[in-house]
């Protein structure tokens, strides 16, 4: 590996190192902790941090007429016996299997539709079960509240909606569509959710109904969305986490929310219309579309609270519009449960592919790049099933497409290196006259053709390059679960875990990893053959062995793109090293000249 992608491959070190820290110092967490509350009158809807007298009754009147967030009241059913007495509904929970080519949902009729277990029928964890986005100890997903006449906020998560008929389990081919109605009746009127399923796709819709909804809203005003985040699915918990968040989609641009402390969080309330709401982990998405542009939205609601899970705070993230029911409108959600496939994203034309590669900041900077490099490690797939081969050829290609930059590169630095005797006499000469110093050295470099910046710019175009495969590689879905050789890399998504050590090493972690060791090996080799100052002898050791701790745990995938790209660099310098015999003519001449310039000195 030549000295440039040295310096690229430690910045990018040094970003994995050191992003945690920077992220807690321009984004420090939250100390403010809000405790649940019980069944919130109009009263409780006032801003208790606000001193009464400087409360005026149109303020008082303006802030009853926001629903509380959701995550803040408890089941309605325990704590007003009032609101019992208003609800008509089944006498039994039951429940629905549909299926179609990508998923398994179980459906139950409590909570009108609440999700008991949604399966990814593509994607199996660790553990070789089937992704499940459903926690089986936390109920009420599919989030819907109101607040009605008496300034009650009624949660219905633990009602037992009713349907007209008993449905049998289904499963849905590709074109079919499925409908269920569930309906409950408060204070005499119907309240109802249709949910509908397609045949082949991750998504389905969600249409509210409210009878002569003037008789129990108060104000119109409804709240819907998902409760109780969605559960990490990786080995590598922390990794899985870090790229935990919540989103909103509104006026062009994207909100994020994150979780980092346990217990219940302060929410992030932000008024206005929004395209969607969304919960992300490293390769996977839940999100609430809003699916009819006359949908009457408010204001969203993102919060929730985080929970302890071994060394790690997991974030349960609560998303919700808060909506004015529209007589003339469908009052209709999407919600999309699925991978974070930027191609399946892209289908939807509502902008939810901008999650795909933009966790934090320097996926931001080199999204451009990665978005490049993706559709050609999935057109190479189409002629070669096997990612890891994938790799292989994507690495030689990328050799051959930075040949000309590495190439002119290698020879600035050759040329710097031939004129380095007559620069070192020259200093010695001119120390006293620093302007004819740099009056000398320009001649210099204009007599043998040198370009100081000659080493540095090629270097500058190959990192964008470099920094956005490294992005690729690291995050996608597309390596996820994706096997090389099967017995020594069976994911090219995760380390490859040949061996856990008894112990945990500081950075090297517990696991020993043939790959990384090989990437150490061969930019030993390679350095060798570049550095020729003996002051630089050491770095020969000490980066790899650095390189080798950073990157033991990293996924297999980027560690054998890497391992690739330092052996094709090492035939690269010998074919350009058999090159360059006019150059070694070059510097006897050179150093002749250095001579003649040392004794003329005096």
């Amino acid at each position: 590996m030549d000295r440039n992608s040295i310096i690229a491959l430690i910045l990018i070190a040094i970003i994995i190192l050191f992003l945690p820290y920077y992220e807690k110092i321009i984004k420090p967490p939250s100390t403010e902790v809000y405790e649940n509350s019980s069944v919130q009158k109009k009263d409780s809807l006032v801003d208790r941090n606000l001193p009464e007298k400087t409360r005026t009754p149109e303020a008082v009147s303006k802030e009853r007429d926001v629903i509380p967030p959701a995550g803040q009241t408890k089941e309605i059913s325990e704590q007003d016996s009032s609101i019992d007495k208003n609800v008509v509904q089944d006498t039994e929970e039951r429940t629905v299997t549909i299926e179609n080519g990508n998923i398994r949902v179980v459906l139950s009729n409590k909570g009108g539709g609440n999700l008991k277990a949604y399966y990814l029928k593509k994607f199996k964890k660790y553990d070789s079960t089937y992704v499940n986005f459903i926690d089986p100890l936390l109920n009420n997903n599919l989030y819907f509240a109101f607040i009605d006449k008496n300034g009650n906020l009624v949660n219905t998560g633990n009602f037992l909606f009713k349907t007209d008929f008993n449905p049998s389990d289904k499963y849905l081919k590709d074109g079919d569509t499925f409908s269920i109605t569930y309906y409950f009746y408060y204070m005499g009127k119907k309240i109802s959710k249709k949910i509908t399923f397609y045949g082949g796709k991750y998504h389905f819709d969600v249409v509210v109904n409210i009878e002569n909804p003037d008789e129990i809203l108060l104000n119109d005003q409804y709240q819907i969305g998902w409760k109780n985040g969605i559960p990490l699915t990786e080995i590598n918990k922390t990794d899985d986490n870090n790229y935990s968040h919540a989103y909103v989609y509104m006026a062009d641009e994207l909100e994020n929310y994150k979780i980092k402390d346990e217990g219940p969080q302060k929410p992030l309330n932000l008024t206005g219309s929004a395209d969607w709401l969304a919960i992300r982990t490293k390769y996977f998405l839940a999100s609430v579309v809003n699916n009819d542009k006359e949908n009457i939205i408010d204001g969203i609601y993102l919060g929730g609270k985080g929970k302890k899970e071994q060394k790690i705070v997991v974030g349960l993230y609560d998303v919700m519009f808060n909506a004015r029911y529209n007589k003339r409108a469908e009052n209709s959600y999407r919600y999309y449960i699925g991978p974070l496939d930027y191609n399946e994203l892209k289908k939807y034309k509502n902008n939810l592919d901008i999650l795909i590669l933009n966790n934090g900041w320097y996926e931001r900077t080199f999204r451009f790049f990665s978005l490049l490099i993706l559709p050609v490690l999935e057109f190479l797939y189409k002629f070669i099933p096997n990612y890891g081969l994938v790799i292989i050829l994507f690495s030689i290609l990328i050799k051959i497409l930075l040949y000309p930059l590495t190439k002119k590169s290698y020879m600035s630095m050759r040329q710097m290196q031939m004129v380095q005797p007559l620069m070192t006499e020259l200093r010695k000469k001119y120390k006293d006259d620093p302007q004819r110093l740099n009056k000398e050295m320009m001649k210099l470099y204009k007599e043998h053709g040198v370009n100081p910046m000659g080493g540095c710019l090629p270097m500058l175009l190959q990192m964008p390059l470099l920094f956005a495969l490294f992005i690729v590689f690291r995050s996608t879905i597309q390596l996820r679960g994706a096997p090389f050789i099967p017995g020594w890399i069976n994911d090219l998504s995760r380390s490859e875990g040949l061996l856990t050590l008894p112990f945990s090493l500081p950075f090297y972690g517990n696991e020993f990893n043939i790959l990384p060791v090989l990437m150490a090996i061969t930019m030993i080799f390679q350095s060798k053959m570049t550095t020729q100052d003996p002051k630089q002898k050491a770095m020969i050791y000490l980066m790899p062995i650095f390189m080798l701790l950073i990157f033991n745990t990293l996924p297999s995938g980027l560690n054998l793109y890497y391992t690739m790209f330092n052996l094709l660099t090492i035939i690269q310098q010998i074919f350009i090293n058999r090159g360059s015999t006019a150059e070694g003519k070059d510097l006897v001449a050179v150093s002749a000249s250095a001579k003649k310039l040392k004794k003329g000195k005096k």
